[in-house]
């Protein structure tokens, strides 16, 4: 073989492993983005249950109760952040969103919870922060 016809095979072999790596990488980003669309499901229009949450702050983990009522076919929803006594907040379900609003010391705030089955993901905004949530439904 010649110089050539190997630098040749070696060119080659280099454009194919480029090749494939990008193709998984593709691959994998694409099942990714699919399972976080296809995870949600919808919420009910009365979502009535207790769902335990650990919201995570800049500086550690804040396990959180948020329970859900039927007030004669409207839900009614209240946060407790451990520690603290529960707080009516207002709750709105759209689609896969449920999300609720209330007030605190630093000003209001709103957390957005997704679901699927029991598993909840959700994220929260308060004074000026934002960040992501996790949790179960106890239903």
């Amino acid at each position: 073989m010649t110089a050539s016809s190997i630098v040749r095979v070696l060119g080659a072999s280099a454009l194919f492993i480029v090749a494939a790596s990008s193709a998984r990488a593709q691959t994998a980003t694409q099942a990714a983005s699919a399972a976080m669309t296809a995870a949600a499901t919808p919420w009910a229009a009365v979502p009535a249950g207790t769902y335990e949450l650990l919201i995570q702050l800049p500086d550690n983990a804040l396990p959180a109760t948020v329970v859900v009522r039927d007030s004669s076919g409207v839900p009614t929803a209240t946060f407790q952040p451990e520690g603290d006594p529960a707080q009516p907040v207002k709750i709105a379900v759209k689609g896969t969103e449920l999300t609720l609003n209330g007030d605190a010391p630093k000003g209001p705030f709103e957390i957005v919870l997704l679901r699927q089955g029991n598993d909840i993901t959700g994220r929260w905004t308060y004074g000026g922060d934002t960040g992501k949530l996790t949790g179960k439904a106890d239903k």
